[in-house]
């Protein structure tokens, strides 16, 4: 049972006590407030409270399901009170707060589902408190959406919606909630043109590929903000956890949202949906939400970078095209400037020229490499016969699943330091893509985006005919990158037949050659790429 299981390191949480969450507790009790950090056994409340922040919980501390997840008081609740939007609004005026994220109990009791406190509450924060930013976690209202519009039209900056676990664990875990529901709230929410942010526990007994799942399903509703946390059993009676999930796992689930294109995951395992939300109200900022660069970061239609406010100075990056290489010969070389570049970064005091940026082309001799988050049994082969293919297998560090490298095809490795540039990880895989799209292009092949996937595609519109002529992997750390792009130039395609490629069992490759049907030369691959990667990024090299 999880109550009687000992928690790893790594769910260790800052102690509750200090002069500002003294001043928060007391700011609680006094306006007869109600709180998700106490009511839902946060395990932030000590980080949270310190730093002066809460998430307050309106419409009273009795929920009208009974959640076997929730640590919330479930049963008959009292009336709504109408004193309580004042209260609350003062509240975040004697908080200071900037951004303020109101949350409520489950008011099946309400013919409204209390959409009209709600509605409230939200306008007198705003009146009391004119420059704060909302966000407002809000139940299903049983998917309503009159009632949800009433919220929307108060005027909220962000409006959540967590659809809480994957679809198999819904009905064992959620009390009245149902999957199709929670979808339906948030592509009405996305519809209407607020930002919507969805989060979801993890440690219940799902699997992986029902996370990924549930990540594509959430961003195909239109949310563009995440969440994922452990499951932590509020008590001996609710369920237990199944699983404690290791920091490394939620790093591949955050780099993996990031991939499908969120713009923001976050993804640890003391994460909860209003910890941290802040770094959610702005757009365009990447990596664990901060702002990076400077200036407000977008992307033209052309897709090239521009600034809001004013332009970064053209970056300079080395290039090195290393010819052919053994897979480990080239990871190496790569992983010693990532090294050297992620080590700069953490000694911010430092003296002396940083380590250069750098992009590099190889071509493999065979091999199959598997990253972090993907599973071997894409792989088609087994150790015997890779010898007789003359292939090596590697699993490394990246994101995504299995894919080939081999002669005729050009693998780039870009290391790069995103904050320097500016960007986001979502921005940085997009604005590859955008380089790779020009590139084809001068070839005659049309080239896109597949909704739900990284990488470069030919008629992704096409669902009987959509096959990837590029993929896309990385790593970050500290905003530095690492691994990178394969574009399939002259390959032979025979050697995805022994893989399932990224994990897809349903789709193509293909090469320039096979779609121009003429031969290419690798070199002026390399020459235009080389220049559509300068375009798109905006810097020069040495």
């Amino acid at each position: 049972m999880s109550g009687e299981r000992r928690l790893p390191l790594w769910l260790r949480m800052e102690r509750a006590s200090g002069e500002s969450y003294t001043m928060v507790k007391r700011l609680v009790e006094e306006n007869r407030l109600h709180t998700i950090c106490t009511a839902g056994n946060c395990p932030n409340i000590g980080e949270c409270w310190n730093a002066g922040t809460a998430t307050l919980m309106i419409l009273g501390d009795i929920c009208t399901r009974s959640c076997r997840f929730c640590g919330t008081k479930s049963g008959k609740p009292l009336p709504p009170d109408p004193g309580e939007p004042e209260r609350v609004a003062q509240a975040v005026r004697t908080m200071r707060l900037k951004h303020c994220v109101i949350t409520s109990v489950d008011r099946d009791d309400l013919p409204d589902g209390g959409a009209a406190h709600w509605a409230e509450t939200i306008k007198k924060t705003r009146e009391v408190n004119p420059g704060v930013t909302i966000e407002t976690l809000i139940p299903d209202f049983k998917g309503n959406t009159a009632d949800i519009d009433r919220i929307i039209s108060a005027g909220p900056d962000i409006v959540s919606h967590n659809i809480e676990t994957v679809r198999r664990l819904t009905p064992l875990i959620r009390s009245v909630a149902r999957y199709e529901v929670s979808l339906s709230v948030l592509r009405h929410i996305a519809a209407s043109g607020v930002r919507a942010k969805s989060g979801l526990m993890v440690g219940l007994g799902e699997r992986e590929e029902e996370i990924t799942e549930a990540l594509n399903d959430i961003y195909a509703a239109g949310c563009r903000i995440v969440t994922i946390g452990q499951y932590l059993a509020p008590s001996l009676a609710h369920i237990p956890v199944v699983e404690y999930v290791t920091p490394d796992k939620f790093e591949e689930y955050r780099l993996k949202g990031l991939e499908m294109g969120f713009e923001f995951v976050e993804s640890a395992p003391l994460v909860r949906s209003s910890f941290h939300a802040e770094k959610h109200i702005t757009e365009g900022k990447g990596r664990e939400g901060a702002a990076i660069g400077q200036g407000d970061l977008s992307l033209t239609a052309a897709g090239t970078i521009s600034h809001a406010r004013h332009s970064l100075p053209a970056r300079r990056v080395i290039f090195d095209d290393l010819g052919r290489r053994d897979y480990k010969e080239a990871w190496e070389y790569q992983e010693r400037f990532f090294n050297a570049k992620v080590a700069e970064k953490g000694q911010p005091d430092r003296v002396g020229e940083p380590t250069p940026d750098r992009l590099i082309f190889v071509e493999h001799n065979h091999v199959y490499t598997l990253g972090k988050s993907g599973s071997e049994q894409n792989l088609l082969l087994n150790h015997i016969q890779l010898r007789a293919r003359d292939a090596s297998f590697y699993r490394i560090d990246r994101g995504g699943d299995i894919t080939y490298h081999g002669p005729g095809q050009l693998v780039g490795y870009p290391i790069f330091d995103l904050e320097g540039m500016g960007i986001g990880l979502r921005d940085y895989i997009h604005l590859i893509e955008e380089a790779i799209i020009r590139c084809i292009s001068r070839f005659g092949i049309e080239g896109g985006r597949l909704k739900g996937a990284t990488g470069v595609w030919i008629d992704p519109e096409k669902s009987s005919r959509v096959r990837k002529i590029c993929a896309i992997g990385v790593r970050a750390s500290r905003f530095v990158t690492m691994h990178g792009f394969a574009l399939n130039v002259s390959t032979d395609l025979s050697y995805f037949n022994h893989i399932n490629p990224c994990g897809f069992t349903d789709k193509d490759v293909t090469s320039i050659e096979k779609e121009t049907g003429e031969k290419v030369k690798m070199d002026d691959v390399k020459n235009d790429l080389l220049n559509t990667m300068r375009e798109v990024f905006g810097y020069e090299y040495y």
